[in-house]
């Protein structure tokens, strides 16, 4: 897991802290790592969030990929309402140290400086459930070779306990246990959701959505990708458009398809399926006659 310790004085933590990282909630959260100062083995990613609207930053492929599993689903019987990456351990610490023994308190420390170094949480979820009861999970997610380190296992050791006084449930997550077909379908339609973002208007948005669902109903033995060229020629729109909007209707969830296998366009719209939201299909198709 990251650990924040290269040149870290109490005197810098503390401007990072007086700077916020580390700190806020939903959109105002400030992650303790990013990926301008914070140097990366692996591939680095800054992505906006759907729940949380502002830009994650990721230093990790199996990060990024976690990350996308939790936006498109999350966990069973919770609605996710915010996610922070890379939580620092801060708040608190100073309670757990007293129950350390001397191997752990050697992960909290710099052994050459005695200065303190931070342990950074990857995730720190917040849930809801269906009546409205807030929850948190924390979640550290690291390659399973890494495992094999005993300085890695002591950090997430103390980690552990730390959660534990705070009364958050605290996970590890490794590459091995993050499905890659899922996450990588929900990047290809992840940047779909917010159609405003491509200049499309929200009159226009209802049009378009409504007249897609329409194709798809009506011509169930053609490919998806020729659908969505029908629309680019039938509603006079750029080139993609019909694409992105099945991305979109893909991205929240106003239909699914089998998300376990890799998205393919050359499929028939059979395989596309219609989510009931309690209103009907029917209620899809309201603006479809006016055009």
């Amino acid at each position: 897991m990251p650990v924040l310790k290269h040149e870290q004085t109490a005197e810098k933590l503390a401007i990072l802290v007086e700077k916020g990282y580390g700190q806020g909630e939903g959109i105002d959260y400030k992650p303790f790592l990013d990926v301008i100062r914070v140097p990366s083995k692996g591939r680095v990613s800054r992505i906006k969030g759907w729940k949380t609207n502002r830009v994650h930053h990721f230093l990790t492929d199996s990060e990024t990929r976690y990350f996308y599993l939790l936006e498109y689903g999350g966990f069973e019987g919770f609605q996710i309402i915010d996610v922070r990456e890379h939580y620092p351990l801060i708040e608190g610490m100073n309670e757990i140290l007293p129950t350390l023994d001397k191997q752990l308190i050697k992960r909290v420390f710099n052994q050459k400086s005695g200065e303190p170094m931070v342990l950074v949480t990857t995730f720190l979820i917040t849930l809801q459930n269906a009546d409205g009861d807030i929850s948190y999970y924390a979640r550290s997610v690291k390659d399973y070779r890494q495992l094999e380190n005993s300085q890695v296992i002591e950090r997430f050791e103390v980690m552990n306990r730390y959660w534990k006084y705070r009364g958050i449930d605290y996970g590890i997550i490794t590459n091995k246990e993050i499905p890659i077909v899922p996450a990588k379908n929900i990047e290809f339609i992840h940047s779909a959701y917010h159609l405003d973002e491509y200049g499309i208007k929200d009159e226009e948005q209802v049009i378009y959505i409504d007249y897609m669902l329409k194709l798809i109903a009506k011509y169930q033995d053609s490919p998806v990708k020729d659908v969505a060229i029908q629309f680019n020629n039938d509603l006079n729109t750029e080139d993609g458009t019909g694409l992105l909007i099945y991305k979109h209707l893909l991205a929240r969830k106003i239909v699914k398809i089998n998300m376990n296998k890799p998205i393919n366009l050359d499929l028939p719209c059979s395989e596309v399926t219609f989510v009931d939201k309690g209103e009907g299909i029917g209620a899809f198709y309201q603006h479809v006659d006016s055009i």
